[in-house]
């Protein structure tokens, strides 16, 4: 009789310690390192940083930008940031902010499969696209001071790449099995690092 009175304590002694194991293998950034995480306080814009030539270190601004076919694509854009002119990451979530002529746009990202271009939902609508926020976004600090964005817990995965359409566009693990999305002879592999907005 004991015995069956002692059993309902462990049971629920057992069940309050699940949720806090469970919720440190839930955290898709905590792979990458002590300070990763899925969440940021501040908003950033995001450059992909690369080496040329003798090791010399090359940086390009990203924006989000409509391409040839209308969809919304992650592309090389020095001088313009486009309607979004920055970010936030929120829960593993890459959010594009609206500026001035967003007109009610809401931008949300895709899941990031290998050999796709990272590409971004917009809708006019005011609302968040349902198919948002499926890859585990992280950021990952060294200690040089550079917060380096990851799609997937891989930091090294994404390039740039040429489109049919001569159009530099962000490109997460290029393969040459992309069914003409891009040539895969033109990517070059880069980091994708947030700097101030």
């Amino acid at each position: 009789m004991f015995a069956f009175s002692i059993l309902p304590v462990v049971l629920a002694a057992s069940t309050f310690a699940m949720p806090a194991a469970l919720t440190a293998r839930q955290d898709p950034c905590s792979a990458l390192g002590e300070g990763a995480t899925g969440s940021l306080a501040y908003d950033f814009r995001l450059a992909a940083v690369g080496v040329s030539g003798e090791g010399v270190w090359s940086t390009t601004k990203l924006a989000l930008l409509q391409g040839a076919d209308d969809n919304w694509m992650l592309r090389t854009w020095e001088n313009n940031t486009g309607i979004f002119p920055s970010w936030k990451l929120q829960h593993g979530e890459l959010i594009p902010n609206t500026g001035p002529g967003s007109d009610g746009l809401v931008g949300t990202d895709f899941a990031v499969s290998p050999a796709s271009i990272v590409e971004f939902g917009v809708t006019n609508n005011g609302s968040g696209n349902a198919n948002g926020g499926h890859t585990p976004y992280c950021v990952l600090p060294d200690a040089s001071g550079n917060t380096t964005l990851a799609a997937n817990n891989n930091t090294q995965g994404f390039s740039i790449c040429e489109t049919p359409d001569l159009e530099w566009v962000v490109v997460y693990e290029p393969s040459s099995d992309n069914n003409g999305a891009y040539d895969v002879t033109t990517c070059s592999s880069q980091q994708v690092q947030l700097i101030a907005p």
